[in-house]
C-alpha cells in the first residue's frame, strides 16, 4: 500500500522553492531571458531535488524497511549505545541525487527519542549530530533509527515523537540536503542487504525480525493396545 497521500514534492522544501521561483521571474524581469535562464535550471534542478515519490512497503510479516534512500555503507554485529546491548547494525549513506524523505523502518511505539550521543559511547562511532529513534514493535522488538546529518546537509525534521505510533514505511521526516540512517537491531535479526546495495527508503527490506518459535508439542504417547486374556478359551 501506498505510504503516504500527498504531493509529489516535498512540502518542507517549498520554501526554497518559492524563493527561487520568485527570483527567476525578478532577474528575467531584470536581466532578460538568457541570464535568468540559469535560475530557471536552478529551479528545475530543486524540484528535482526534492521529489517525494509514493513508496509501498512490502506486505512481509517482520520486515524491516530502509529508512532512506541510498547505499548500505556498513552491515554487521555492533554495539548499540544507545539501549546498550549486542546488535546487528546496517548503515546507509544518502547520495547526493537522492530522495530526502526518511520514513519508518517497522511499526511500534516510540519509546525515547534522544539528540545527543549517549555518554557510554565506547568508539565514538556515533557522530554528534545524531538523533536516535527507540521503535518497540508490536511484538516487543527493540529497533533504533539513528539520524545523522554532515556538517554541510542543514537541519533534519522529524515529523513523531515520543509515545506516538509510526506504521512501517510511513514518511515521518526529511533531509533537506541528505543525511545517513543507521538502524540498531535485535542480535538474533537477519540481514537482508550488502554493503555497497542501494536501497529504496519505505520499500526495500534489508531485514527481518526473527522469532524463535516455540517446537511443536509431540504427539501423545498412543496407548499399547491390551492384550486379549485367551484364558479359559478352548484351543
Amino acid at each position: 500500500m501506498a505510504t503516504k497521500l500527498y504531493s509529489l514534492i516535498a512540502r518542507e522544501s517549498y520554501p526554497a522553492l518559492a524563493f527561487v521561483g520568485a527570483s527567476a521571474i525578478a532577474v528575467q524581469a531584470t536581466f532578460g531571458g538568457f541570464i535568468a535562464s540559469f535560475v530557471w535550471l536552478l529551479l528545475a534542478f530543486l524540484f528535482y531535488l526534492f521529489r517525494d515519490p509514493t513508496q509501498a512497503a512490502p506486505p512481509i510479516p517482520l520486515a524491516i524497511v530502509s529508512p532512506t534512500h541510498g547505499r548500505v555503507t556498513q552491515h554487521d554485529t555492533a554495539y548499540d549505545p544507545w539501549l546498550n546491548r549486542p546488535a546487528k547494525a546496517i548503515v546507509i549513506e544518502s547520495g547526493l541525487l537522492d530522495v530526502r524523505s526518511i520514513y519508518a523502518p517497522t511499526e511500534g511505539k516510540i519509546m525515547e527519542q534522544w539528540s545527543r550521543v549517549p555518554d557510554n559511547q565506547p568508539d565514538n562511532s556515533e557522530l554528534p549530530h545524531s538523533s536516535a529513534y527507540w521503535i518497540r514493535t508490536d511484538e516487543n522488538d527493540d529497533v533504533v533509527l539513528v539520524i545523522t546529518r554532515t556538517f554541510w546537509a542543514g537541519p533534519v525534521s522529524i515529523s513523531c515523537n515520543a509515545g506516538e505510533r509510526v506504521g512501517q514505511g510511513r514518511r515521518v521526516g526529511f533531509a533537506k540536503f541528505g543525511c545517513s540512517a543507521r538502524l540498531y537491531l535485535p542480535s538474533e535479526s537477519r540481514l537482508e542487504v550488502a554493503t555497497g546495495d542501494h536501497v529504496v527508503a519505505g520499500s526495500s527490506v534489508v531485514a527481518k525480525l526473527v522469532h524463535l518459535t516455540r517446537m511443536a508439542r509431540p504427539r501423545d504417547t498412543m496407548p499399547s493396545c491390551t492384550s486379549l486374556n485367551t484364558s479359559g478359551l478352548g484351543s
